[in-house]
């Protein structure tokens, strides 16, 4: 049974406990009672991030929009699931008290520790709150950021390593073929030419925009850093694409603003970093190493804006992310 689970199914659940301690009551036996749903490794770390943002009270060393982004975190990422106690075994697991930034440093470190693990359709939800986690509250301890970027790239390396290693390993093989069946749900050429398509946008809008500032500017270090990560983003969407399936098609951009001072070259940088983020998207749903990504938008829309608690939205009770409007 995958989480967030809705409150609809919760309800019915409790219901159903409480109904078989009403039916024991009346001395029925019962062989067999309702099943409790089994979670698995990303249910059961969802569950324990949720105990965390529930026991989690921000304070006088938080950033000011804590209490806020806290709440954001908390409906994102759902309530916690507890079996009702009729039907409970051991007593359910508590968390102690922390604030908002030793959250930050509990939730990252589970999360961003066990992205190669990670199951649909959970990971863009404990992605982007781990990410929205790690940037507001490195607000007030940087730490927590060089911390998080050393977990999400060591766990990036332990399923493969880099997309350039994995290109060096891949010279002396025989290239896969293009019948080669793929994993349910996996995303084809068509997300991998989005995400290049992107990549590249952002490529040429990061040109433009950089110059708009002090070469001294943190944007301006920002802008050329972001530059070198975007062209390993393409690098590795080709690589995924190979020879055949890379759409040879390199449209106009059209650059909205286009950037002629500070203030429109800051507004370019984060449509282009919303836009980016909505394309790796589908790469998330089923892949836990697109972390790294997101990571690597997240960090760079942060110089020009405060940082941004959750790049997706969350409607409704099912937990499934949605790109922003």
């Amino acid at each position: 049974m995958r989480f967030p689970v809705s409150r609809r199914s919760l309800l019915l659940f409790g219901a159903s406990g409480a109904s078989l301690s009403l039916l024991s009551g009346c001395g029925l036996r019962l062989d067999t009672g309702p099943d409790v749903p089994t979670l698995d490794d990303t249910d059961r770390l969802r569950n324990k991030v949720a105990r965390i943002l529930d026991a989690t009270t921000p304070d006088g060393s938080d950033t000011d929009t804590a209490r806020e982004d806290l709440q954001k975190l908390r409906k994102a990422i759902g309530p916690i699931w507890s079996p009702p106690s009729q039907m409970a075994t051991d007593p359910p697991p508590t968390e102690k008290s922390r604030t908002y930034i030793q959250a930050a440093e509990a939730v990252t470190e589970e999360v961003f520790s066990a992205l190669p693990s990670l199951s649909p359709p959970l990971i863009p939800v404990l992605v982007d709150a781990a990410t929205g986690l790690a940037v507001t509250a490195g607000a007030e301890d940087s730490g927590i950021l060089r911390s998080c970027e050393s977990l999400i790239r060591d766990s990036r390396a332990s399923v493969g390593g880099s997309p350039a290693d994995r290109a060096s390993e891949q010279s002396t093989e025989t290239a896969p073929s293009a019948e080669t069946p793929q994993p349910a749900g996996a995303p084809g050429p068509q997300v991998w030419n989005a995400i290049l398509d992107r990549a590249r946008a952002a490529s040429y809008g990061y040109e433009r925009l950089t110059v708009m500032f002090d070469a001294k500017s943190p944007q301006r270090r920002r802008g050329v850093a972001r530059l070198e990560s975007l062209g390993s983003l393409a690098g590795e969407m080709l690589e995924k694409l190979g020879e055949t399936d890379a759409d040879p098609g390199a449209p106009a951009w059209n650059l909205d603003p286009s950037p002629t001072d500070p203030a429109t070259a800051e507004e370019l940088a984060l449509n282009l970093e919303d836009g980016l983020a909505a394309a790796l998207l589908p790469w998330l749903r089923s892949d836990g190493s697109a972390a790294l990504r997101l990571w690597e938008s997240a960090r760079a829309r942060t110089v020009f804006t405060i940082p941004q608690v959750l790049r997706y939205s969350y409607p409704g009770e099912s937990g499934e992310a949605e790109a922003k409007k």
